[in-house]
């Protein structure tokens, strides 16, 4: 297992470009619907970044996604996982695979450098 660098997390979130927002927010839909393949310890650093953004903003989704995310990771339910399959789904075909594994190796990448 990496040892991630948590205390960068701020840094990188307030790097994050308009695409790499839509990957973090695409993200933390399949964290929160629990499509997500990563092991605990990647989900919750990822949800970390998620919570570190300072601008909860979106080109693709709308404002209300981020209500839905805080929604489902406090009451978790089949109705929730239901609103946000579509969601994610659509995000995923937005941002794109590769963008999305070359953001969450950015993101890894930055957690692991030497100083």
């Amino acid at each position: 297992m990496p040892s991630y660098d948590l205390s960068r997390l701020s840094a990188i979130a307030k790097g994050l470009e308009p695409i790499q927002r839509e990957c973090m927010i695409t993200l933390a839909l399949k964290i929160a619907d629990d499509s997500c393949k990563m092991d605990d310890y990647e989900r919750s650093v990822f949800m970390q970044l998620y919570d570190a953004m300072q601008v909860y903003q979106s080109d693709f989704f709308d404002e209300d996604i981020f209500s839905l995310i805080v929604q489902t990771r406090q009451s978790p339910s089949a109705q929730l996982f239901a609103k946000i399959k579509p969601l994610r789904q659509a995000g995923m075909d937005y941002v794109g695979r590769p963008k999305m594994k070359a953001f969450k190796a950015h993101v890894r990448h930055e957690l692991t450098q030497e100083i």
